[in-house]
């Protein structure tokens, strides 16, 4: 009787320190959690970058436009911007609407070429990695 007590008392003991074991390391595998008053989340594990993506229309008028984003790819973070709308193909995103602007390329072969720091992008957005400061054009180009 009394060595079923100690095997007892011993598996309680174990149990009581695996436990606290637990409780101890589990937490440090989770992502840091910031304070968002009074509610918890968890940190993102991607940073903010912010690129530039200057858009010239047919008249030739540019306009800068900052693009803050955590996206690893052009055509994310055009997605991000909110100024930038197309379809979705095979090949990714197929831009047809620029800050307002629309270019129909059925209608009178008119298309938005990309460039970065003024060379012609052999890429489409999505397979066109981004890193912060980086400047992008997006040009009505009609031909």
């Amino acid at each position: 009787m009394r060595i079923t007590k100690k095997i007892n008392f011993l598996k309680t003991s174990l149990l009581v320190l695996l436990i606290a074991a637990a409780a101890v390391t589990l937490p440090s595998c989770k992502d840091e959690a910031k304070d968002t008053g009074g509610e918890t989340s968890v940190v993102e594990a991607a940073e903010q970058i912010t690129i530039t993506v200057a858009v010239t229309g047919p008249d030739g008028a540019t306009t800068e436009l900052p693009v803050t984003t955590d996206a690893e790819n052009l055509e994310d973070a055009f997605l991000d911007s909110g100024f930038i709308s197309g379809d979705m193909g095979e090949y990714g995103l197929y831009i047809k609407t620029v800050n307002g602007i629309t270019a129909d390329y059925n209608t009178d072969g008119a298309y938005w070429a990309m460039y970065k720091d003024g060379e012609y992008l052999m890429t489409g957005a999505k397979d066109t990695p981004i890193a912060d400061g980086e400047h992008y054009e997006l040009v009505y180009t009609v031909g």
